[in-house]
């Protein structure tokens, strides 16, 4: 009893000190945040006050322009009081001698005490709380000064002219004269602005601002008290009386980092405190054991806790999966059928988005990232084409909402089949053009890629061309460290933390690459990567396009790359979803599947028939899929069955994992029809692949030359619409083709007067458009004939609508598109009418 007590007392005290240990580490980290913040707003504070500075440098040049003018032309007075007023309309000019006569607005000594420093020579500066604020400066004939010519800015006008409010959305800043007067406030200034400053704490961060500026040019503090959490600054303005003073809020300086680390501090906590409990409570159950097997035991619950963390990650890895799976494999249905052009570049997006979507979950929920602190590098097999296809699907839209450019450049020859971890690779790009496009304001962006071939290695080259603000000469060395923005005064506006360029340094590193930058100040910059990868297939790349399109017409289903009618395929995963993807992305190839909801159903199908291949869930209530394998390999008729993992919780060392299990390979959810059929054709047995019959563009049957036959032999007419290649470009589901046929009938009425009104009104464009669209209906509800008369029409009006066609063509092309437009109409509404009464 004593020993348990000893042991509670232990836990409750290893909980306390673990409990300190996080408010402690969590205080230390926002401590060094805090005054790491602090130094950075006093840099920008050193920045304000320049540019404040230049505010009142831009009233006084027009003044000292003035009188220097009058130190050579006296006689010119007042029309340089007029041409001050006309210039600066907000400033009220005047002129002063030493007898205090003034000319154009008048001023008193009394009301700018500092206007007499003018007459010693010097340029002023003044301020005046129920006036504004004077600039004056002296005119000199000779070395005597004869008069000071100023101008006074009311009070109404000084937020607008000398506030900096401006800066960004979150800093405000008043300029007061060195006693504490306020001068210039910020825009919208108020009582409850007036009360903030008084706070006593923010009255106590001002005073050690005022005392670290006996050292330096410029000083922020962090302040916390009622008002909330802030970090105040101030600066003195050169050759002024001024200072600046201003405030910013903490969380817009440090509020995101800091609930990262605070998050960070929570997981660790909750892990060292899980990894407690389960040590000691095996170290009870362990009291009576030898100090050996105590150790032991130690370690046991060690290897516990951190299986315990991985299976947290690989659930929660497994949840997101399962939904993302279902996105992509509906997705990569709709891209089976036929589309408009729009919608199939929507559907082509959603893939792309997709993909990436699966890459950042890939990045947060891969445990072994989060316990070293770097990535892995994972070699596939991919096309360097559809790497750079989803690269510019994915920036594209960035740098037109810029208005920039976007440029690519292929050399052709590239070969296109490489081996390496593309989704590194596609970081790598991603981060490039981003910082591309976020610092150009204007132009264009260019990426070239090229390369250089050294037996089965190809050296690949990718280089960032920009038009943007380049790089100074002296930021270069600091351009890959972490958490870095470069030129802070000029890019204040551009958002960023600083980490693209740094992971990107470092991913390259690990990937044997390079990384180089050439750059001119103010006119552009070059990014150039090389990075090694095994060459897998030679075939080049060729002429590559980023407008390139797919023909609509002559590619509107997609082809299995084979078929295997014969081929049994067992089907197991809990989620009907799932197995409805899996199936519905297999119809193509023509095997025979069988759909198993659990273990027990996998294990009761596998005895009743052979299967060739198993897909096989891998984490499944009751039942999973490694113990469903292990006793499916007990079973007398699998010697030859191969088993695929179908996973959601692909972290690293899966593929290890799962071939030491037996597993013969894993599929990663969510998988794509291509990932798909490339591991059937890969494990079934070779003599059930067969090569498919092509059914895009069927070709027209041969027409073979026979002796006169009767009436009886002549074969019948082609239907109007034949429903063989409606259902082809319906994926062969006949609801859905069912659903088509009602919809074209629904709304021929509607098309055919809208074809009508356009040729009426000669709307080429608009009847470009829908002829265009009954060409593509048509074809999907089988009418080849309806079809073919509208892709004749519709190249007519491309013809009439060229720019290089001449007047006669023109002319044979408007004869054409009105001398069958009639029949086109009426065939329309042939086929409308047979489409619901077959």
């Amino acid at each position: 009893m004593n020993n348990r007590k000893k042991m509670l007392l232990t836990i409750l005290t290893m909980l306390f000190l673990i409990f300190l240990s996080g408010i402690f580490i969590q205080q230390r980290i926002v401590d060094m945040l805090n005054k790491a913040a602090e130094h950075s707003v006093a840099r920008q504070t050193e920045d304000l006050s320049l540019l404040a500075g230049e505010r009142f440098r831009r009233f006084l040049t027009p003044l000292q322009t003035a009188s220097k003018h009058l130190s050579e032309h006296e006689e010119d007075k007042e029309d340089m009081l007029k041409m001050l007023a006309q210039q600066n309309p907000q400033g009220q000019a005047g002129l002063i001698d030493f007898q205090h006569h003034t000319l154009g607005r008048s001023v008193s000594s009394t009301s700018f005490p500092r206007l007499q420093l003018a007459f010693h020579g010097n340029t002023v500066i003044d301020y005046n709380p129920d006036i504004g604020i004077l600039l004056a400066t002296p005119v000199i004939y000779g070395d005597n000064v004869r008069y000071v010519l100023y101008q006074i800015y009311p009070i109404s006008m000084l937020p607008q002219l000398f506030a900096l409010s401006d800066y960004d959305a979150f800093t405000h800043v008043i300029i007061q004269y060195h006693d504490g007067t306020l001068a210039v406030p910020y825009e919208n200034y108020t009582t409850e602005d007036t009360k903030f400053w008084a706070d006593d704490t923010i009255q106590k961060g001002m005073q050690e601002v005022h005392h670290r500026l006996e050292r330096n040019k410029a000083a922020a503090v962090y302040t916390e008290g009622a008002e909330g959490k802030f970090f105040v600054f101030g600066a003195d303005l050169p050759q002024t009386d001024f200072s600046l003073i201003g405030y910013m809020p903490w969380s817009a300086v440090a509020g995101q980092i800091i609930s990262i680390y605070q998050r960070v501090v929570f997981l660790f906590t909750l892990m060292l405190v899980l990894f407690a409990c389960l040590s000691i409570y095996l170290l009870m159950a362990q009291t009576s054991v030898a100090e050996t097997e105590e150790l032991r035991q130690a370690r046991l619950a060690a290897d516990t806790a951190n299986q315990a963390k991985s299976q947290f990650l690989a659930n929660m890895s497994h949840e997101i999966r399962t939904p993302l799976n279902a996105i992509s494999g509906m997705n990569e249905m709709i891209l089976r059928q036929e589309l408009p052009g729009e919608v199939r570049q929507y559907a082509s997006n959603i893939k792309s988005a997709t993909a990436a979507l699966l890459t950042i979950i890939n990045e947060i929920l891969d445990f072994s990232k989060i316990e070293s602190g770097h990535m892995e590098i994972v070699p596939t097999d991919y096309q360097l084409t559809q790497v750079l296809r989803e690269v510019c699907a994915l920036v594209g839209v960035r740098a037109q909402a810029k208005n920039l450019t976007f440029k690519i450049h292929v050399d052709p020859y590239l070969p296109n089949g490489l081996y390496g971890d593309t989704g590194r690779l596609r970081q790598i790009l991603i981060n490039l053009l981003n910082n591309a496009i976020k610092y150009t304001p204007s132009g264009s962006i260019t990426l070239d890629i090229s390369g250089q071939r050294k037996d089965s290695t190809l050296y690949l080259q990718a280089a960032v061309t920009d038009t943007g603000i380049g790089i100074r000469e002296e930021d270069k060395e600091r351009l890959f460290h972490v958490f870095e923005r470069l030129d802070i005064k000029r890019n204040c506006q551009i958002e960023g933390t600083g980490l693209g360029l740094a992971i990107t340094h470092r991913l390259l590193n690990m990937m044997k690459g390079s990384i180089k930058v050439d750059s001119t100040y103010g006119e552009g910059s070059v990014f150039t990567i090389k990075l090694p990868q095994e060459i897998h297939s030679f075939d080049p790349v060729g002429v590559f396009s980023l407008n390139a399109q797919p023909d609509l017409d002559t590619n509107l289903r997609h082809q299995a790359g084979f078929i295997a009618p014969d081929a049994q395929v067992l089907i197991v995963d809990d989620n009907d979803m799932n197995c409805f993807v899996a199936g519905s992305l297999l119809k193509e190839t023509q095997v025979q599947t069988v759909i198993a909801h659990s273990g027990d159903e996998a294990l009761e199908a596998l005895q009743k028939q052979r299967f060739h291949v198993v897909l096989l869930d891998y984490m499944m209530p009751g039942m999973d899929g490694v113990e469903t394998l292990h006793k499916a390999k007990q079973l007398p008729n699998v010697g030859s069955t191969r088993f695929i993992a179908l996973t959601a919780t692909a972290i690293s060392g899966s593929r290890e994992k799962f071939l030491s299990e037996g597993f013969d390979n894993y599929l990663s959810k969510p998988m794509t029809g291509d990932d798909l059929t490339a591991m059937l054709h890969r494990y079934l047995p070779p003599e059930l692949i067969l090569q498919p019959l092509l059914t895009s563009s069927p070709a027209p049957a041969p027409v073979e030359a026979k002796e006169p036959a009767s009436t009886a032999d002549t074969p019948p007419a082609p239907p109007l619409i034949d429903h063989k290649i409606g259902l082809t470009y319906c994926n062969n589901m006949q609801a859905i083709y069912d659903k088509v046929l009602t919809m074209f009938h629904d709304q021929s009425t509607d098309k055919i007067a809208q074809l009508d009104n356009d040729l009426a009104a000669a709307n080429w464009k608009n009847y470009r458009i829908n002829i265009h669209a009954l060409k593509s209906t048509a074809l999907t509800i089988g009418c080849r004939s309806l079809n073919q008369k509208a892709k004749d029409q519709e190249q007519a009006v491309k013809d009439y609508l060229a720019e290089d066609a001449t007047p006669h063509q023109q002319q044979q092309a408007m004869d054409y598109i009105q001398q069958n437009h009639a029949d086109i109409m009426n065939l329309y509404r042939q086929v409308a009418s047979s489409a619901v009464s077959q």
